[in-house]
């Protein structure tokens, strides 16, 4: 069973973070050589969006679907939660979003752009309160034990 972690944990890095990224970086320099280098911030924005938004958060949220037990225990949260179902959806629908913006610019990118901020924002601060509540806690408490 670690050996199968171990793995998912390697490819979810590799191909999750690394490859998107890669991805972004050679399809930006593409288009600033086939395009106007002045637009630069327009081409890497778009790519950002579609590739590293939408591509990358359909791949999160299948995993959280298909996979949800081993993402449960691989994130260190509890196995057979219905989060995983409801955050599923939710990494879809952004990914959704986030390739849509290939297609549509101007409002619909910055609606994206707040969406998944706060959306990610609030995993972010989620994940701190858990690290706070499961790890500071305990280390301070003994601390103050120590020092009484």
């Amino acid at each position: 069973m670690k050996n199968i972690l171990s793995f998912l944990k390697k490819l979810v890095i590799f191909y999750g973070i690394y490859v998107p990224l890669i991805c972004v970086v050679i399809f930006t320099i593409m288009d600033i050589n086939t395009g106007n280098a002045r637009d630069w911030n327009k081409y890497l924005l778009s790519n950002l969006l579609v590739i590293g938004l939408g591509c990358q958060m359909v791949f999160f949220g299948f995993g959280h679907l298909f996979y949800g037990d081993k993402i449960a225990e691989f994130i260190g949260w509890e196995k057979g939660s219905p989060f995983q179902y409801e955050v599923g959806f939710a990494g879809v629908a952004m990914g959704v979003l986030g390739i849509l913006c290939d297609w549509y610019t101007g409002l619909f990118w910055l609606s994206t752009i707040i969406v998944s901020s706060i959306y990610l924002w609030g995993c972010v601060s989620g994940h701190i309160r858990d690290m706070v509540k499961n790890m500071l806690m305990p280390v301070a408490l003994i601390i103050l034990y120590v020092l009484y």
